[in-house]
């Protein structure tokens, strides 16, 4: 169960997750590590953040199932998980959104990404929800890149969620219930729970922070119910 703290500066907040267990294969510097997730492996990269700074840059991870077809104005679904190694050197495609930004959008789009300076040991988690609107913006590094976190010691993650009517429309009814974006962040933090010790993080230490949008998305998830568990 999520244990939910306040903590209130430029709306960002807490919220403590549940422990996982780590299982890497390679954490050398010196090569391209593979790590062990409960929907299957995980090839990153390694990535200069200045002078003597280096950090492990894992990206494009599903952490549910494509939201399309049937489960388009659904809640999110466990992804189902993946056979051989994932490469995870490049970002996944971004939600739909109303944006002039060039980026590859595609419903399938609920991906998140991690950053980690060392995948052992248990360091303290910070989850990064991104503004606009509720109706674009993503998690990727060329806006939000990790540089200045992860050299503090601390493992950093960006999450993308459904956007505009795809992640919000709401009939009123159970047709189309309506908050699926927020219902993505949710599935994003379980699965964060159940796999960042593999990536050298704390799962009883994660940080919800968030800009704009992404502030009062943190405000929403510490009021519902559905993020304690």
């Amino acid at each position: 169960m999520f244990r939910l703290v306040i903590f209130a500066i430029f709306a960002v907040s807490f919220v403590i997750i549940t422990e996982g267990k780590p299982l890497t294969k390679d954490v050398s510097l010196n090569d391209r590590p593979i790590i062990h997730t409960n929907t299957g492996w995980l090839q990153g990269t390694t990535e200069s953040c200045g002078l003597f700074c280096s950090y492990y840059s894992f990206k494009g991870i599903p952490y549910a199932a494509p939201p399309t077809g049937q489960n388009r104005f659904r809640a999110p679904r466990p992804h189902p998980g993946w056979s051989g190694t994932r490469d995870a050197s490049e970002h996944g495609a971004s939600c739909p959104a109303n944006s002039r930004l060039n980026r590859i959008e595609s419903e399938d789009c609920l991906f998140l990404n991690i950053y980690s300076q060392d995948l052992v040991g248990r360091r303290a988690v910070m989850v990064w929800i991104h503004g606009g609107g509720f109706d674009f913006g993503n998690g990727d590094s060329f806006t939000y890149g990790p540089d200045h976190i992860v050299d503090d010691n601390v493992v950093m993650v960006t999450i993308n969620y459904r956007l505009g009517a795809l992640g919000f429309l709401s009939t009123g009814d159970h047709h189309a219930t309506g908050n699926y974006g927020l219902k993505d962040a949710v599935m994003a933090l379980r699965w964060i729970r159940d796999n960042i010790a593999n990536f050298g993080g704390d799962p009883d230490n994660v940080t919800i922070f968030g800009e704009s949008a992404g502030g009062a998305a943190v405000h929403y998830l510490l009021l519902s119910p559905s993020a304690r568990g």
